[in-house]
């Protein structure tokens, strides 16, 4: 029996969705359907609007056979890094002979083409890229740019014309398709790749496009309506099963809205006022400079606002903002990256499964490259994100981001630590 998976957020499951899992069913044939999702927080540096344990539920009623947990140190990376260690932990499953995501192009010669250029870097491509960096651009901007200056040095991407290059660059769906076709390459994988164009309204649209919406769309409902409203005016957009675990969850508080991710940014104001500006330059990317910006904002900011706008620039994204503030907050420094990569990934995170397709949890189990862990109180007994051991050190973390996600709550009273010591395996009929 042949697998298939996707990589997702799922923040929350919309309808969109549910087409990309019904598509991906269809042009492979095969019988069996793996997701790998981001847990608590998600590859933008936001707290997700659900849990990890309410979006596998929804995952599973809407077509999913098995999920997994992309560990949270491999999720708020960049779009490169949480691509690679999303196809990579698929490839250590052994299970996996496709992969479909979702593209704003639609188009996978197009992608590949993209991909595999930039996998290569000519070396024109190299000094654009370093000159646009240096004259102060973000890098996924920067490369882009330098992408377009250089396509014709490449055979597959010269076919095409730059308008429709430059297109593709631009959207997010785009960008992550390219990474995660940059991985197969990298890795010589035999999983074979598909891609079906997104349905409905852009990653970032606030518009409804018959009963297709963003993600973002929905989780703003939520953040400027009051609840009942929100939950009517989301009910068209979601599949029945995926919204009436959302209804669940709102109802009962255990969700979360943008406001309340304010109250991390404020406590790594405070922290960041105790450090010196050699102290920030231990954690991944903060350097050149941006360390002495981190700590003179921090300085003259005091809002969770007002701080993320003095910060932004032309080289320095609000996602990648966010990204930094997580990472500063939970103390996750450039060693401890560098150990948790090291001969990664270290473990696949079992966070649910379809009843009867338990077969494919116990070939996992016997087939994977790496531990399969259900419940993480069967490898550690308390976290510890001083440790020296990389499965350790990792699992201590995403146990760790639970922890500050569930004070998020809008009911206080779900906000019990260590959930993830105690939850069972979910299982949806």
């Amino acid at each position: 029996m042949k697998t298939t998976a996707l990589i997702v957020e799922y923040n929350p499951f919309h309808n969109g969705h549910q087409y990309h899992l019904q598509k991906s069913r269809e042009i492979t044939g095969n019988d069996d359907l793996i997701v790998i999702m981001s847990g608590n927080f998600t590859q933008r540096g936001d707290a997700a609007i659900l849990d990890k344990w309410a979006r596998t539920k929804q995952a599973l009623s809407c077509g999913a056979d098995l999920v997994l947990e992309l560990p949270f140190i491999y999720d708020i990376r960049s779009a490169e890094y949480f691509a690679h260690y999303s196809v990579l932990s698929l490839e250590k499953t052994n299970l996996v002979d496709s992969i479909v995501f979702g593209s704003e192009a639609g188009d996978l010669e197009l992608l590949s083409a993209a991909a595999e250029a930039l996998t290569k870097e000519s070396p024109a491509f190299k000094k654009s890229l370093q000159n646009y960096l240096k004259n102060g651009l973000d890098f996924p901007t920067a490369r882009a740019k330098a992408l377009l200056n250089t396509y014709q040095d490449f055979n597959d991407l010269a076919k095409f014309n730059s308008k429709k290059i430059e297109k593709i660059l631009a959207a997010p769906n785009n960008i992550l398709a390219i990474e995660y076709l940059k991985s197969l390459f990298k890795l010589d994988s035999k999983i074979k790749a598909y891609t079906i164009k997104r349905m409905g309204t852009n990653y970032h649209s606030q518009e409804i496009n018959k009963n297709y919406a963003s993600a973002s769309l929905i989780r703003n409902l939520f953040n400027n309506r009051n609840q009942k409203e929100a939950l009517q005016a989301v009910k068209k957009l979601m599949p029945e099963p995926a919204w009436s675990i959302l209804k669940k969850e709102v109802e009962l508080g255990r969700y979360v809205k943008n406001s309340s991710q304010k109250q991390i940014i404020v406590k790594t104001i405070d922290q960041i006022r105790r450090l010196q500006a050699e102290d920030l330059t231990k954690y991944n990317g903060i350097n050149n400079g941006l360390e002495n910006r981190f700590i003179n904002t921090a300085a003259a900011e005091f809002k969770a606002e007002s701080f993320l706008e003095a910060l932004k620039a032309k080289n320095l994204t609000e996602s990648r903002i966010k990204r930094k503030i997580l990472q500063l907050y939970f103390s996750l420094d450039t060693a401890k990256i560098e150990l948790v990569e090291n001969n990664a990934p270290h473990y696949l995170r079992v966070l649910g499964i379809k009843k009867g397709k338990e077969y494919l949890l116990s070939k996992l189990q016997a087939e994977a490259e790496a531990e399969v862990i259900i419940n993480p109180a069967e490898k550690i007994n308390e976290i510890n994100i001083q440790a020296e051991a990389a499965l350790e050190l990792s699992l201590s973390y995403d146990l760790l981001a639970s922890d500050l996600y569930a004070l998020l709550y809008e009911n206080q009273k779900h906000s019990q630590s260590h959930r993830d010591f105690h939850q069972r395996l979910i299982k949806i009929y």
